[in-house]
């Protein structure tokens, strides 16, 4: 994928290790020199020193070919600028960290996929939305385990389904558990005669994380 990756700060530089470590295509755009310079020599990267709220850092960016836009600094104006201006040039997706938690909503309004507040925020979360768009949330256990949100959808294969129907269909692989349903405002401990239903938020732990084959099932 190519990535974009507004901000080489706190949590911008988490971003940027773990996609040149999963081999992106990465750009990094940072107005500050000394932090450009250490993105620059410390990541297998191209870094832009610049405003990326100038429309010809994001151009020069190649921002039409890019996957994925992430804006990372702690200014909410300048995230949502930088959103806008990667909207203008049709990103595909748009994803920000929010310092303010009362400008979430704003965010979302402007059509942002995914917004993080820095409370909880280490990078791995913007990353992760890039990945495995249709993941809620995630809790990293060590060693590749996680506990995964994963929402049923309409025509995913498990809905309707019980869950001891799961196993028996192998329709879950088999390091991944069920460990409790959202239902509306209900928390729901599952057992084997549990139905998900399409719009239920499910807790997975999966030995393996979000892998593909997990997440499919579910969409």
């Amino acid at each position: 994928m190519h990535l974009i990756i507004v901000g080489a700060g706190r949590t911008g530089k988490h971003v940027i290790q773990e996609a040149t470590k999963d081999g992106h295509d990465v750009v990094v755009i940072e107005k500050e020199e000394k932090v450009a310079g250490w993105a620059a020599t410390h990541y297998d990267c191209m870094v832009i020193q610049a405003d990326a709220s100038s429309m010809d850092a994001l151009k020069e960016a190649k921002a039409e070919k890019a996957d994925a836009l992430i804006a990372t600094t702690n200014d909410d104006a300048v995230n949502m600028l930088v959103i806008m201006l990667g909207k203008e040039l049709g990103i595909k997706r748009l994803i920000s960290s929010v310092t303010d938690e009362g400008h979430i909503r704003l965010f979302e309004q402007m059509g942002v996929d995914t917004v993080e507040s820095p409370f909880r925020l280490n990078g791995q979360y913007l990353y992760r939305a890039v990945q495995r768009p249709s993941v809620k949330d995630f809790l990293d256990l060590g060693g590749g385990a996680e506990i995964i949100e994963l929402t049923v959808k309409k025509n995913s294969p498990i809905a309707g389904k019980l869950i001891k129907q799961l196993h028996k269909e192998n329709l879950l692989p088999k390091d991944a558990r069920i460990v409790a349903v959202k239902r509306k405002t209900d928390i729901i401990i599952p057992e084997g005669d549990t139905a998900l239903l399409e719009g239920d938020l499910v807790a997975v732990l999966s030995k393996q994380g979000a892998t593909e084959e997990l997440v499919h099932v579910f969409k």
